[in-house]
This record gives structure tokens, sequence and C-alpha cells, in this order.
């Protein structure tokens, strides 16, 4: 040291603990001690399947979390204790990183912290955090012997909370819980709430449409000179559709635990020119995201509720990443009138591999197929076909949309669609006819059929048929079915038994009245 230099006390004050409450929530603070027990079990080994029991008493407003992960030995406490204590194993995924995360992820939570551990048969230890600790000088923490408690566990239980917590948010924890450790629970760890434990809910539900399989790319990057992540993106569209979650968009898990869900941002290709804005029409579109390596290498924030997106890792990967989530929402888009029958349909198959390695990463993937042009609904294709006939002769406007009527219904799920189909061909063709009477005064008088007239010639088909027939080039059986189905049709109406139409009844009478309407007005159907 020389004589115009000195040195500064660097010691942390205890007011960092109190600065980061804000940045906790009952979530994030509980899944970090959850990481702490799941890091602990990977240290050991994994040799044994690994217990988490979460107890939350909300008449209480108590929080206790137990692992059986193998407790800490007393040389190892300092790691419960100290901010940016953490260990120096190399080779492990561990999911825990700053050193900080349990510490202030309990403090976060209550004005008391009680933490019980024994390493696998000996001695038991105890110590606590409270905020009478919290405003002394001093980083010492008192740690003393307890009578035995369960061997290889660690207990950490809060009181005195900061904020409370209700029915719901308990049930919103198993919820999360299962998503961000669905990894963790089918390789052992066990986690319960209340005694109830905690299933997977799994984002890999991929439909397997055969010209848009889901695809996969495998590939490592080096963020460090010397230490590498291994990364997996597997893109497709999804069966578990939900519209009031929003679940598609990027999911991206780091070293088996999901950070970031439904991911629908800039930075992951949600904007203009890629993915687009979000919008119901991309939710099949899902791209899952696997990093695997050491911690520090991972893009996660110190939290882990999210990610930082100038992260070399992350920014190592964008590319891909919005050129497959790019891919699937075209896809989406263009099968969203289809999905029943051209997505839903495939829930089985296999995963494409993607070489998506090297560089060109956009064009190998912009060279993939993608649906063609969404084919118009029946009723917009013929409304346009007609749109000049239309305008012309807006008294035929109500004629074609009732055709696109008959093709809608005929899509539906109903029961009775034919017989409401029925109903509506017949009328509409009844209508037909008197247009042409009404509007033909090059072939009709207007004298000869005033309001009353037409009452009265309307109340007998066979002699509206007769009247019209002459002015039509519509064959003798093409009237025979009309007068057929019209009989049809007054049996429905009139008659006690319910009569079943047929969905060959149905087309048949479609085409005749979609001819005879095309010809008394050159319309196209």
């Amino acid at each position: 040291m020389s004589e115009s230099s000195f040195f500064v006390d660097g010691t942390p004050q205890k007011r960092i603990f109190r600065s980061i409450i804000a940045d906790y929530s009952l979530l994030t603070s509980i899944c970090e001690l959850v990481d702490n027990a799941i890091d602990h079990w990977t240290a050991l080994g994994r040799m044994n399947g690994l217990h988490i029991q979460l107890f939350l008493n909300v008449d209480r407003q108590l929080i206790t979390v137990r692992d059986n992960a193998g407790g800490v030995p007393s040389d190892q406490i300092q790691l419960l204790i100290t901010p940016g204590a953490s260990r120096d194993e190399t080779g492990h995924r561990f999911i825990g990183n700053f050193g900080v995360g349990g510490k202030r992820a309990g403090i976060a939570l209550g004005q008391r912290v009680e933490v019980s551990t024994r390493h696998q048969d000996q001695q038991s230890y105890r110590f606590s955090f409270s905020d009478d600790w919290l405003a002394k000088d001093t980083w010492e923490v008192e740690v003393e012997t307890v009578p035995p408690i369960a061997e290889g566990t660690t207990n950490v239980a809060i009181s005195s909370l900061r904020q409370g917590f209700s029915y719901q948010d308990v049930d919103g924890l198993k919820q999360r819980l299962a998503e961000v450790y669905a990894k963790f629970i089918r390789k052992g760890c066990q986690i319960a709430v209340n005694g109830e434990p905690i299933t997977t809910t799994d984002f890999d539900l991929w439909a397997f449409p055969p010209e848009h399989k889901p695809k996969v790319t495998k590939f490592n990057i080096f963020p460090s000179d010397d230490e590498e992540v291994a990364v997996a993106i597997t893109a497709g569209l999804i069966r578990d559709r939900d519209p009031v979650e929003e679940n598609y968009g990027v999911y991206i898990y780091c070293n088996d635990r999901l950070v970031v869900a439904h991911e629908k941002t800039y930075e992951v290709g949600f904007f203009k020119g890629e993915a687009g804005v979000p919008h119901p029409d991309a939710s099949l579109a899902r791209v899952i995201v696997e990093l695997s390596g050491p911690p520090e290498l991972m893009p996660w924030i110190s939290n882990k509720s999210g990610i930082n997106w100038s992260h070399p890792t992350f920014l190592a990967i964008r590319q891909r990443v919005v050129a497959l989530t790019s891919h699937f929402t075209k896809v989406s888009r263009r099968l969203k009138n289809v999905r029943e029958e051209q997505v839903f349909t495939y829930p089985s198959g296999d995963v494409e591999e993607l070489d998506l390695a090297n560089d060109g990463t956009a064009k190998r993937v912009v060279d993939l197929p993608l649906p063609r042009g969404r084919k118009k609904a029946y009723p917009d294709l013929i409304l346009e076909q007609n749109s000049n006939i239309t305008s012309a002769l807006p008294w035929t406007l109500g004629l074609v949309e009732a055709m696109g009527v008959v093709d809608t219904i005929s899509r539906k799920r109903l029961q009775t669609k034919n017989r409401i189909s029925l109903i509506i061909l017949d009328s509409n063709l009844e209508i037909a006819l008197k247009e042409f009477i009404v509007h033909r005064a090059d072939l009709f008088r207007p004298d000869k059929f005033n309001d009353s007239s037409l009452l009265e010639l309307f109340k007998r088909r066979h002699e509206v048929i007769n009247t019209v027939k002459p002015h039509l080039s519509v064959s003798e059986p093409v009237w025979d079915k009309v007068r057929h189905y019209y009989d049809r049709r007054n049996k429905l109406v009139h008659e006690r038994a319910t009569l079943q139409i047929t969905d060959a009844e149905l087309s048949d009478y479609r085409r005749v009245v979609e001819g005879i309407i095309g010809e008394l007005f050159d319309l196209t159907f």
C-alpha cells in the first residue's frame, strides 16, 4: 500500500435486504426456497428421491418449507447465512447462482425466519433471522444445537409475514409449481403443498399435421471462452390452446427450471415483420427453449422470474428463437379456420430435427413450407362472386346470403341442422320465385300481379312453378324434386311426426335451389 492510498470497508449494509423485499412475491420467494432444496439434492448426487413439503397456513399466516435433501453440515451453515456465499462445485447444473436468493426470499416473506437443519445423522442446528437482527450492525448469527430433527432434513419456518396470502394465492402457487418444476418432478423430486402432491404441467403438447410437424434443433454455444451451454429449441403447433390463459409464445427453461412462460414480446419475435403483434390467430404457435450449463451462464435475472434479454447467452440464440417463432405463428394464422380438421386431428407423431447450429439460421427456417393462403369461407366467396349483380339488383342480396347461411349451418354440430337448412332452402326458393315475378316487367305485366294476386298465387306452389317455368330451362325432373322437397318441408311444418332429413337429401335440394336461383338472376354458386 502506498502512502497516497487507503482502504475502504466494502462490507455490505443490511439495508441491502430491505431494498429487495419489494422484488419478491409469495411465488418468487417460495420458488427460491424450493430452488435451494433442489440444488442441495443435486450437489449430493440426487442419490434418493427428494421430498419438499410446503405448508401454508392461511388462517395463522405461517409458511414452512421442509425438505429431505440431506441437511447442511455445521461447516457449511455459512452457505445459508452469508449473502453471496454459494457452492464451489463444478460440473453440476445448479439453479442457484448468486448466493442470496434463499436468504433474501425468506426475509422478504416474513419478519422472522427460523432455519433448522440436520446433516445425515449428525447434530441438529437452528438459527434465525429477524427484524431485530436486520437492525444490528453485525452480520453474526447465533447457531445453536437443538434436539434431533429428522435425519437429512432442513426446515424453514417463516412468521410475522410482511404480506398476507389467501386460499386463492395458495391455489395459484400450486399451479405455478406444477409448471416451474415439472422436469424435476419427473426426475424424482416430489413437491407437496399442504399435503397435496403437485403434478406436472407440461407444455410439449404438440400437434403433428403432416406438412407442419414440430421441429427441434440442438447445438452448443460458448458465451464464455472455456464453458459451454447446451441448447435445445423445439417449436410447433399445440393442441392445448387456451384462449383465456393465452398459453402460446415462447417458454424458456434454464437447467430444467421454467423461467418464463407464454412470452410474447419484441425480444422473442413478436413485432411487425416477424411474428407480428400477439393475436388469437397466432395462438397455436409455441417455442420451447431449454438451456443447460453453468448457472452463471444462464440468462435469468437474480430472482429467476424473468430473462435478461441482453445476456450473451440469450443473444447467441435469439435469431433462432425469433425465426422459429415467426414461422409457426404464420402457420397458425393460415390454419386458423381449419384447426379442427387440419391441426387437432393429428395428436401424435415425430418431432423432426432441424439443423440450426451454424450460420444461415433464418434462411433455413424461411425455407420451411407454409400453408397456402386462407381459403375464403363459402358465404364470403359467393358474396364476392355475385357482388356486381347484388349491387345492380339489391333484392338478390338476401338470396345469396341465405345460401351462405345454409352452408354455415351445415358445418355446425347441430343435431337438427338438416331440418333447419331444408326450411331455409325452400323458403329462399319461394322468395326467389316471387322476386323474379315482381321484378321481370319484361316477362310479366305489373298490373297482373298486385299484392292481393301475389298472395293468392303463392297459396298454391304448383301455380307459382307453372308461372315461372316457361321462362327457364330447368328440366321437368328438377321441378319434380322441388315438389318433393316442398312436400317434405310441409310435413315438418304441419304433421305431428318429426321428419328426418338426410345429408344426401339436403345436398341434393341445395344443388336444385342453387341451380334455379342461379338461372333466375344469373347468380353464381
